[in-house]
């Protein structure tokens, strides 16, 4: 499950990388629901952009 350290880690390289893209708004929904879906057990729909969805392999929590 995400913690607060995983989720404010993303965003910031979200908002580093990508605060001037116009689908900047897009991209944001998109990690909110992609971490929703991560943190449920789902696969994470292809409907998610693919930079959020490697931001989120990325930044996802470590196993336990």
């Amino acid at each position: 499950m995400f913690r607060k350290e995983n989720i404010d880690r993303l965003f910031e390289e979200l908002d580093l990388q990508y605060k001037d893209d116009p689908d900047n708004e897009q991209l944001h929904r998109d990690a909110h629901l992609g971490i929703a879906y991560f943190d449920a057990g789902s696969g994470i729909p292809e409907s998610i952009d693919r930079r959020v969805v490697d931001l989120i392999q990325k930044h996802k929590p470590e196993p336990k």
